[in-house]
């Protein structure tokens, strides 16, 4: 298509050559020759280009060969000639006489050989546009053979590669039914597309959380019963040993009593109940403690009033009277605690000491309960104690528990005659009562009853 051009555009700069030409020889105006200048310049670039442009085809460059030799026949013949001639002489009277046939002929062979050139030009464009047609037909072909490949393979490939997809798929699945049947132990396979990677490890975590939960509840349930086990042990240590061995060391205490010259044989049985009770009672604690957390609500309790006032009428034989019992506050909130706990183990003790040594014919037992402590003070009238006196094992056990519980106990004689001991921890209460109970004393005479052995 620029040959095309170019051609064109050579048609034209040898035009206005002619123009120029005929127009000078004919006027005589040198202002005629100014397009005949321009075109053989411009005639001359053209041709140059048609040189490059046409070099791959043959016709193309005999034609163009042509036009040149009839141009250079045409300028070296008619056009040169007339000019130079005009120049040299005047005006004559016929101006297009000068224009002679054979300058109409040159011409016109010129423009003859410029037709054929251009008609070789436009049979290559032609040529041209058809090889392109025929590319692009072929393009096409191919684009529409390409495509129905495309679809063919991905068809065919999605057939062959569906069970190498959903093969890992049914087998999270089958995994992860086991795991949710309860085969927590069974592990989820997670081979496959990262997908399935990250949903394997999701159940896996789950699996492994629920093992650890299983595992939690099971020893939950047991320890829930090991400890209602231990719980229906000490109740019936409480309730039912305890109660009959300190009935016993009570008995063996009262008889002693009776019969003095007995006493030497029955004091090592007293000792050894009195040492079974504190073992049943350390054993008993030891229990309520570990398990206070877990504690039945819904099991019965006696309150600690209620315990207390137990311990003093079974102390009453051994005693041989009735101690003189006040009891002041909040005290059944501390009912099978360990404050309660220890201070029936107390008061067990301090008893169990005026009945064996003190002689005494009087005693009194006063029980303080606040929301900041839990007392216990006993006197008698017995013989006492001095002041460089050791105490035996039942008066350290009871400084022993005050002090488990950061509290305090003295036993020191009393003013008048006889010992007085006074028992302290400090505590809080687990719960306000509903009611402080007014102070309680027994029902019988407020002032101490003495009696005889």
């Amino acid at each position: 298509m620029p040959a095309q051009q170019a051609v064109a555009m050579l048609r034209t700069a040898f035009v206005d050559q002619e123009t120029g030409q005929r127009g000078f020889v004919v006027t005589g105006d040198p202002r005629f020759l100014e397009p005949y200048d321009a075109g053989r310049a411009d005639a001359t670039k053209l041709l140059a280009a048609l040189d490059a442009d046409l070099a791959d085809d043959g016709p193309a460059r005999a034609a163009l060969e042509a036009v040149k030799q009839a141009a250079q026949d045409w300028t070296a013949q008619a056009a040169g000639p007339e000019i130079t001639a005009r120049r040299a002489a005047p005006l004559p009277p016929d101006p297009g006489a000068a224009v002679t046939t054979s300058d109409k002929q040159l011409f016109d062979t010129l423009r003859n050989r410029l037709d054929a050139l251009d008609t070789r030009t436009d049979e290559l464009v032609a040529d041209q546009i058809q090889k392109i047609h025929s590319a692009q037909r072929t393009a096409n072909i191919a684009t529409t053979v390409a495509l129905t490949l495309a679809v063919v393979t991905v068809l065919v490939a999605g057939y062959l590669t569906q069970p190498m997809l959903t093969r890992p798929i049914t087998n999270l699945l089958t995994d992860i039914t086991a795991v949710a049947n309860g085969q927590y132990t069974r592990p989820i396979g997670g081979n496959g597309p990262r997908e399935i990677t990250v949903i394997a490890d999701a159940v896996n975590r789950m699996r492994i959380s629920l093992l650890a939960q299983s595992d939690q509840l099971v020893r939950a349930e047991r320890e829930r019963t090991q400890h209602e086990e231990q719980t229906r042990v000490a109740t019936d240590l409480h309730d039912l040993t305890i109660q009959r061995v300190f009935g016993l060391g009570l008995a063996l205490t009262s008889l002693a009593r009776r019969h003095p010259r007995r006493a030497p044989d029955l004091d090592p049985l007293i000792d050894e109940t009195d040492s079974i009770v504190r073992g049943l009672r350390t054993v008993i604690f030891n229990l309520h403690h570990h398990h206070h957390h877990h504690h039945d609500l819904t099991t019965p309790a006696a309150s600690l009033s209620g315990a207390v006032g137990d311990i003093v009428e079974r102390a009453t034989a051994a005693l041989g009277f009735t101690p003189d019992l006040t009891i002041e506050g909040p005290v059944d909130t501390f009912t099978r605690n360990e404050a309660g706990l220890a201070l029936e183990a107390a008061l067990t003790e301090a008893l169990s000491n005026t009945a064996r040594h003190s002689h005494a014919t009087a005693c009194s037992i006063h029980i303080t309960a606040s929301d900041h402590h839990l007392a216990l003070r006993v006197s008698d009238n017995g013989t006492g104690i001095t002041l460089d006196h050791r105490p035996g094992q039942g008066l350290a056990n009871i400084r022993h528990r005050a002090e488990e519980l950061n509290g305090t106990a003295t036993i020191r004689p009393a003013t008048d005659t006889g010992t007085l001991i006074e028992w302290q921890i400090p505590t809080t209460p687990p719960s306000k009562p509903p009611h402080e109970s007014p102070p309680r004393r027994s029902p019988r005479s407020d002032r101490p009853r003495r009696c005889g052995p």
